[in-house]
């Protein structure tokens, strides 16, 4: 069956979400003709880096031919590079322009670039190389100069949001389904997707196998995120300095079938959203501010930032432990 993330890739760019600049910019040199030889697409996974490169190959020949792709993550060697090389020397049969994509270009070996380097000096006639990379810093400066760089931004929660709506109505209305929307529910997505609109669908496709029913907490069974009630028992023991109910909030977790490592990197996340919210930072809080943890944050009166730095050091003594749980519950009994 085929994947959220896959049936609802945008086939143009007005359904990009976002990225409004670069599309603009796109467009203008399609209706103008000036197309370039090289671009360079950056940004984080699931910004539309290489759907929008697809977009592009495609408005570039008239919906005629497929640009040709290629994975630099596992084909890096300077071989590699040749073949694409010696490909872009003929010209297309299907279509005008023979477009090469480029996958996470920043694998690239030190002699694929230097092969890289000439064929962006002098491109063939007719050929269009599209680079995609999740880390421009690792491309060499010698290339950052041939190529037309676009910076991809990350994808706001309103944004997503509302293509989650989109999505799950014309599921909907697809198949005649009942799929509800629960409040909450949709934003708790968008805030764990951290701009990432790929990873978005992912988890919704996810939630949507568990239950057609989103309610926050069905999508947080789902996702395997600890009940937040249980994060603010033990946010509210600690407070209280109450080390016997922190050890018993821990052993009902592990008792449950959780992964402690994966409770604590919750709970520490779940702290950072405290310190953001004395902060007054309160539109970035990944958790769901509802009225329970509102009334535990407001009544939480001792340091902190103190909490976060021995949580964080906590997960760093955790990390390689095959058996995290001693070490967790002694962190409860001395707090550090």
């Amino acid at each position: 069956m085929e994947s959220l993330a896959v049936k609802y890739r945008p086939k143009t760019f007005d359904e990009v979400v976002e990225q409004s600049a670069t599309k603009v910019i796109l467009q203008q040199q399609l209706q103008s003709g000036e197309i370039k030889n090289a671009y360079l697409f950056c940004g984080g996974a699931g910004t539309g880096k290489t759907t929008c490169a697809r977009i592009f190959a495609n408005e570039i020949n008239k919906g005629k031919g497929t640009p040709i792709e290629l994975d630099a993550a596992s084909n890096n060697s300077v071989d590699d590079v040749r073949e694409i090389i010696e490909q872009s020397k003929t010209a297309s049969l299907d279509s005008e322009y023979k477009v090469f994509i480029m996958d996470e270009v920043h694998a690239l070996s030190n002699s694929a670039w230097q092969a890289m380097l000439k064929v962006l000096e002098e491109p063939p006639v007719k050929s269009i190389f599209i680079l995609c990379t999740t880390d421009p810093q690792k491309i060499p400066k010698t290339i950052l100069s041939r190529v037309q760089r676009y910076d991809f931004q990350m994808i706001s929660q309103k944004e997503i949001v509302g293509r989650l709506i989109y999505v799950i109505t014309e599921e909907n209305e697809e198949d005649d389904g009942e799929r509800g929307i629960g409040e909450g529910a949709l934003e708790f997505i968008a805030r764990q997707a951290q701009g990432h609109m790929r990873d978005a669908l992912t988890m919704l496709d996810k939630c949507l196998a568990y239950s057609d029913n989103l309610t926050l907490q069905n999508v947080l069974n789902a996702l395997g995120v600890a009940d937040y009630d249980v994060m603010c028992d033990l946010l509210h023991a600690y407070s209280l300095g109450n080390a016997k109910e922190m050890v018993n909030i821990i052993n009902d977790v592990y008792m449950s079938g959780h992964d402690l490592k994966q409770f604590i990197k919750s709970f520490t996340n779940f702290v950072l959203d405290l310190n953001k919210y004395q902060l007054g930072a309160d539109d970035y809080l990944e958790c769901p501010m509802n009225d329970r943890i509102r009334e535990v944050f407001d009544k939480f009166d001792l340091d902190a930032v103190k909490l976060l730095s021995s949580l964080i050091k906590l997960q760093a003594d955790i990390k390689w432990d095959t058996n995290p749980k001693a070490r967790i519950e002694a962190w409860c009994m001395i707090g550090e």
